[in-house]
């Protein structure tokens, strides 16, 4: 009865009509800025938490922005951060490998429910977006829904990405005296700090802030847990889908400048000095690729280990107990590796068993490839595609998040979860091969933000069952964003992980409840005894 009436005043508040808007002013320690106000929800877009990382500031820590004193219009989003557009997901108007957007890009956005308790007692979520570290935006994400159904104040930010993000160099090194690289994670703890400084005019609470992000953003979470430069600045994390401990993606600095030597000569800067590479320009910058063969999976700019922002990789991190200790909630998807598969056959035709047997080659090496084959046969699968995308799911996400909780829960509270709609609502295609998309990467957020993401899924396609796994999923988030502690009454309860029985708490259309299969399921023992670990 209880759930029901949930789902009723949901339902309700989903349906309301949308309000006259009127103008609404909040005084932030930069200057005053003008947003947005409903009945239900204020909102304030473009707020500029750092300079421009322009000119001699590029490949700088952030700095302070310029105050005004005039108010500035909050009403519009800021420019999305120079990028390549990924290609992945069907968004209108936009080509594969275009290069759009601006380095004048370091903004954050607030939905704010209009209603807010006494000053500074709202719980505060921070997201950060994913992207592989070279596309995405602030923007793209609707928090309207979650603020106003949950009472949340939601912070969505944009950081710098692909190279003027992520380049480490031994010029760039020398220049900041504590290592280069992390950029964009710099980024990311400047907007912190401006929540901390200034959320509580919003109607925040500056000391319940919740970070929260998927796949890079997910990743982004991971790196600021272990990152002793963001002590203070977040109070739970909230990690979907966030490759965190998978190995191709752990870089040292050491490597990450030396392959990046012979980037900066493909860019006309044969010593590579930081001057020269100024003068590139950002489309130059974007379009150029980073020369060497990688790993299958490999994200070519992440987090950079082996630097004061982040000294070791993030397992090691997280096994030796060298992280932030606070609450930390962290899933996956049941079928992340679906998503990937039209990448593999761009051309839209089935995947040819060659191109499986060569692509988990790539993946695990030469040497372990004949063990792979052999655990995950083609032909048990009934394609090479779904057998692929199998192997890419257990491989690169679900293994490697049960041996981050694993590791993680040694020390705080962790809360575990599987996202699993077989038929998770999406506006992508089936590439030829699959059985369907299931719950690919990235299908979870249309559930969890419960407003439609371009390119991507629409909740109003969402059947009943669907929607009653949205609220769950979402209330969730939420609900563990104000306590530290998903569980709500009226839904089924949720412990924290324990390694003895590696419980993890899945969430389907037809209900939620713990499972202890996962590992089995996903064949973790497998790929803990190749050396993924």
């Amino acid at each position: 009865m209880i759930h029901a009436r949930l789902l009723l005043i949901s339902a309700l508040l989903s349906a309301a009509p949308v309000c006259a808007q009127q103008p609404v002013t909040v005084l932030t320690k930069g200057g005053p800025v003008t947003g947005l106000k409903t009945a239900s929800l204020r909102t304030f877009f473009g707020i500029p938490y750092a300079a421009p990382p322009t000119g001699n500031l590029r490949w700088k820590a952030p700095q302070p922005v310029t105050a005004w004193t005039a108010p500035r219009n909050a009403t519009a989003f800021g420019n999305q951060c120079t990028q390549v557009v990924l290609g992945i997901f069907d968004v209108p108007g936009e080509t594969q490998g275009e290069v759009k957007g601006s380095e004048d890009c370091l903004f954050l956005n607030i939905y704010a429910p209009s209603e807010t308790a006494p000053k500074g007692r709202l719980p505060v979520m921070v997201w950060i977006h994913g992207g592989s570290f070279t596309a995405g935006a602030g923007s793209l994400y609707d928090a309207s829904v979650l603020a106003r159904k949950h009472g949340v104040i939601v912070v969505t930010l944009n950081y710098r990405l692909g190279p003027l993000g992520f380049l480490a160099l031994p010029g760039l090194n020398a220049e900041s005296g504590d290592g280069s690289g992390n950029y964009g994670l710099l980024d990311q703890q400047a907007a912190l700090r401006w929540v901390r400084d200034n959320i509580a005019e919003f109607g925040g609470d500056p000391s319940n802030v919740t970070l929260f992000g998927e796949s890079a953003g997910g990743l982004s979470v991971c790196a600021q847990l272990a990152s002793p430069r963001a002590a203070g600045l977040f109070d739970k994390a909230i990690i979907q889908s966030g490759l965190c401990t998978t190995p191709n993606n752990n870089v040292s600095a050491i490597d990450a400048s030396r392959r990046n030597l012979a980037y900066a000569a493909r860019l006309g800067c044969r010593k590579a000095e930081p001057a020269c590479l100024r003068q590139v320009a950002a489309q130059k910058l974007m379009s150029t690729t980073v020369p060497g063969l990688r790993p299958l999976g490999n994200l070519v700019w992440s987090p950079i280990y082996g630097t004061t922002l982040l000294p070791l990789p993030l397992q090691a991190a997280f096994s030796q107990g060298k992280f932030h200790r606070i609450p930390v909630l962290q899933g996956t998807n049941h079928d992340e590796g679906r998503l990937f598969i039209s990448l593999a056959s761009p051309d839209g035709k089935p995947m040819q068993l060659y191109k499986y047997w060569a692509g988990t080659g790539l993946l695990v090496g030469a040497v372990k490839n004949r063990q792979v084959l052999a655990q995950y046969p083609y032909k048990t699968y009934g394609t090479p595609a779904l057998a692929f995308a199998t192997v890419f799911t257990d491989a690169m996400f679900s293994c490697p998040a049960l041996n981050a909780v694993t590791a993680l829960s040694r020390y705080v509270p962790v809360y575990a979860f599987e996202f699993n709609d077989p038929r998770a609502v999406t506006s992508l295609k089936t590439p030829a091969g699959l059985p369907g998309l299931g719950s690919f990467h990235a299908s979870s957020l249309v559930y969890a933000f419960q407003t439609p993401i371009v390119g991507l899924a629409d909740p109003a396609r969402f059947d009943p069952a669907q929607a009653r796994l949205s609220y769950a999923f979402s209330l969730a988030w939420a609900t563990f964003a104000r306590t530290g502690d998903p569980n709500t009454p009226g839904e089924p309860r949720w412990r924290t992980f324990d390694a003895a029985i590696q419980n993890v708490q899945t969430f389907t259309p037809t209900g939620t409840a713990e499972s202890t299969r996962f590992a089995a399921e996903h064949k973790c023992a497998f790929w803990s005894q190749l050396g993924l670990k």
